[in-house]
Formats: C-alpha cells, sequence, structure tokens
C-alpha cells in the first residue's frame, strides 16, 4: 500500500498542516505592526517623564522649552506641551487646536484627571481612549505648571492589539479553526461512512447465502479491508463450488461402488448355485475358482474404499524419508514379473543404475506403483505391454509407466468406480508429488516426478 494512501498519513498531514498555520497566521498578520512601526513603552515614557519633570524644578521658560523639544526629537509622534505657573500654554511644534491658551487651576485638575488611562475601561472596550497621556508637575510643585506628553495609544504597546482593529483578524482565524474542525469531521464522518458500508456488505446476503463483493475505491487501510473481505468472500465462493464438486463426485462414485459391488455379488451367486448343483465336476471346480477370483476383487476394492477414506480425512499415517526410487520401483516390477509373464506381457524396463532420491513414504510409493501396473494389468491387458523408463522433462528426473492399451476413453470389462487413481492422486498431492496422464487410442503414459 502506498503510504501516501494511508488514512494515518492523511490526518497526520492534516495536524502538521493545523500545528503549521495556526501560529503562522497571527505571525503574518502583526508582522508588519511588530517589524515596521515603532511602539511606545509605556511605563518606559511615565518614568522618563517624571524624572524630567522633577529635574526641570526651577528652571527659566527657555531652559524648560529647550529640554521639552529634545524629548520631543526622541518621540516624533508625540505632542507635548506644557503649562507655566501663570496658567498659559507653552507649545513645543505645532499647537493643537483643542488645547486653550489659557488655563485656570480647576481646568488643569479636571484635564489630568480626564487625561488618566483607565485599564478597565480600555480592556472592556467602553468608550475606549485614543490618546495616551501622561502628566507631570514640574518640580512636584503646581506652582511652577505643568508637563504634557500626548501620543496616540495605536503608537505605544497599550493600544496596539486592540479588539476593533483586530476584529477581522479575529473572524478569520475563527474561521480558519471552524475549517479545521470541518475537514476534521468530514474526514472521520467519511471513515464512519465506508465502516457502515463494508458492515452493510458484510450482514447482506446473495441468492446463494453469500455476501456480495464490494467496490474498492481507495487503496488504504480500509480498502485494504475491503479487499480481504473480497478475498474471503472468493474464498467461500470456491469452498461452496469445490463442496458442491465433492458431492457430486461423492453422489458418483457411491453409485459406482454399489454397481461394483453388486456385479461380483451376481456373479458370485450363480457360480456358487453351479458348484452346488455340480460340486465335483470340472463346472464345479471352475466356479468356485471365479467366486474366489471376484472375493479377491471385492477385497482389494474393500481396502482401497478404507484407504481412500482415510487419506480423504488425513488420518492415513504417513512416514516422509529420503527414498532411493529407482531401488523402490525395481522391487515392484519384480513383484509383479510373474503376473506380467501370465499375461504374456511384453515388458520394457529402462532405468539407470544411478540412484534417484526424492523424499517419499516408501509404502505410499509402493502402493501409487501397484495401482498404476494393476490398472495396466486389468484396463490395458489387449496391448500386452507395459514399459518403465526415467525421462528428463521440466529439469527434472520423472518416472513414466507406459501401456498399449485403448487408452481411458476405452471401455473395459473390469473398470470400476476410480478409486485407485482417486487414492494415487491424494497420495501424490500428500507428498508434494507431481503427476500427468498422457492417453490416447494407441496408448497411456503416466509421468510421476517431484514438484519444481
Amino acid at each position: 500500500m502506498n503510504i501516501i494512501q494511508s488514512l494515518m498519513t492523511r490526518y497526520l498531514f492534516l495536524i502538521l498542516f493545523a500545528l503549521v498555520l495556526f501560529p503562522l497566521i497571527p505571525a503574518i498578520y502583526y508582522s508588519h505592526l511588530l517589524f515596521n512601526q515603532v511602539l511606545y513603552d509605556s511605563e518606559e515614557i511615565e518614568d522618563i517623564w517624571k524624572r524630567e519633570a522633577a529635574q526641570l524644578n526651577g528652571q527659566e521658560e527657555e531652559v524648560i522649552h529647550h529640554h521639552l523639544q529634545s524629548i520631543k526629537n526622541n518621540y516624533p509622534k508625540a505632542e507635548i506641551f506644557w503649562i507655566n505657573g501663570s496658567g498659559e500654554s507653552r507649545f513645543i511644534g505645532n499647537r493643537s487646536a483643542d488645547i486653550p491658551e489659557n488655563w485656570t487651576f480647576t481646568d488643569s485638575l479636571v484635564f489630568m484627571e480626564e487625561s488618566k488611562f483607565h485599564v478597565d475601561t480600555f480592556l472592556q472596550n467602553k468608550d475606549p481612549q485614543k490618546i495616551y497621556t501622561i502628566t507631570a508637575l514640574i518640580g512636584n510643585d503646581p506652582r511652577q505648571g505643568v508637563m504634557v506628553f500626548q501620543v496616540p495609544i495605536t503608537d505605544t504597546n497599550l493600544g496596539s492589539f486592540t479588539l476593533n482593529e483586530d476584529l477581522p483578524f479575529v473572524i478569520f482565524f475563527i474561521s480558519i479553526c471552524g475549517a479545521f474542525l470541518l475537514i476534521s469531521w468530514f474526514f472521520f464522518f467519511n471513515i464512519r461512512k465506508r465502516l457502515v458500508k463494508l458492515q452493510f456488505a458484510m450482514s447482506e446476503t446473495g441468492n446463494d447465502g453469500i455476501p456480495d463483493e464490494v467496490v474498492i475505491r481507495k487503496m488504504d487501510e480500509i480498502g485494504r479491508l475491503e479487499g480481504a473481505f473480497n478475498e474471503m468472500i472468493n474464498q467461500l465462493k470456491c469452498s461452496r463450488e469445490r463442496e458442491k464438486k465433492e458431492g457430486n463426485l461423492r453422489k458418483q462414485l457411491i453409485a459406482n461402488i454399489s454397481h461394483d459391488l453388486r456385479t461380483p455379488l451376481t456373479v458370485v451367486r450363480q457360480h456358487v448355485y453351479s458348484a452346488k448343483k455340480y460340486p465335483t465336476s470340472s463346472t464345479g471346480i471352475d466356479s468356485l475358482q471365479i467366486v474366489e477370483n471376484k472375493l479377491d476383487d471385492m477385497d482389494k476394492m474393500i481396502n482401497n474404499l478404507l484407504s481412500y477414506t482415510l487419506l480423504s480425512a488425513g488420518k492415513h499415517p504417513i512416514d516422509m524419508r529420503d527414498t532411493d526410487i529407482l531401488d523402490e520401483v525395481r522391487k515392484v516390477i519384480a513383484e509383479w514379473y510373474p503376473i506380467f509373464e501370465e499375461y504374456k506381457f511384453e515388458i520394457d524396463i529402462d532405468l539407470p543404475e544411478k540412484s534417484l532420491i526424492w523424499k517419499v513414504d516408501p509404502i505410499w510409493f509402493k502402493s501409487i506403483l501397484d495401482n498404476l501396473i494393476q490398472n495396466v494389468t486389468r484396463h490395458a491387458c489387449s496391448g500386452r505391454y507395459i514399459g518403465i523408463q526415467t525421462v528428463e522433462r521440466f529439469g527434472s528426473t520423472f518416472i513414466v509407466i507406459n501401456d498399449k492399451g485403448g487408452g481411458f476413453g476405452q471401455e473395459s470389462e473390469n473398470k470400476g468406480a476410480g478409486i485407485g487413481l482417486s487414492i494415487v492422486s491424494l497420495m501424490m498431492k500428500e507428498m508434494n508429488l507431481d503427476w500427468e496422464i498422457s492417453t490416447s487410442s494407441e496408448g497411456t503414459s503416466i509421468y510421476l516426478g517431484m514438484k519444481t
């Protein structure tokens, strides 16, 4: 899965974006105020102003005017004037229109009171002050006059960030926070929607009793879960199909076994009647021999059926070990050699002297060879030929068993339920061996080898 498509990665990007954006917006908004605008420190100005007023104690008007002019040079945005002991205004620079020329003692007291900076009023934004005013008595003596320092409050550290002026920014910042919350809600809502949809798909079943597959739209964690669900559905469908096929094969197998058991029993019943009727005659003796042969066939069929049942249930014991396959083949051929001679088979054995080691169960492998050779003697007897050789296929050594019978498509009077080949198939699969059948009207070749 691509890490960019991961839900965790996408949400981490969203969180990192918010962590960067939230402090960045105020920094950008106030950067021009912090870096391009000189703000006066109110406490510093007030300390300087009172200290200078105390130092001007008893000085002449010219000295006072010159001293205040130097302060004005340091604070060009400020408006500075003073009131002498006679109540006359003295301006440093241009005269302000709202400042009277002459003052009474009462006027000066009212002005000083009204000009005080009230913090509670300013913070509550109730009739906020626009001018920051500092007053100080010259020499701490009201008879010498009053010094006044005025500056727009926005040029001080007290009024640079007022609510009225910052209201657009506040609205914008709240909008960004709301947008982040909305995007986060939509992110989790979409996850919940997809999970609910998957839950609904899991609970709803189709006509065959299996839920339908879901459409994978995104390859994230939920997409992988949907893919795993689809894979489970495919496995269920395959299992259902396999179960259906096995059921049909089981029915066919039972029908074939019933036929295979009924046929020899009918023959046995007929020949038992003949043996009873002519117990000492040659006909009776031949009938007894036929009964014995049919009983042997039934015994082999029952043993094969038992083996097939145990293999199907995984209960048949297996002992895998390194085994010389060619040596096992030679032993089996030696056991079947008298039967080949009895049926007048042409025997073509071509096995190399070197060893061929496979990891198999020797007993199981012998049972496979017995089943395959028995099929040759029963169903390909008309060809009177059996050949066993080694061949190279797909880069590995295979053992091939050949006959010259009529092939699998030929009807045989000894044809059974196919349990023998089913046993071969199960044993080959359990031992991780590969096998292949090539058949035609001119004969059959069965290849046995290790899986590559």
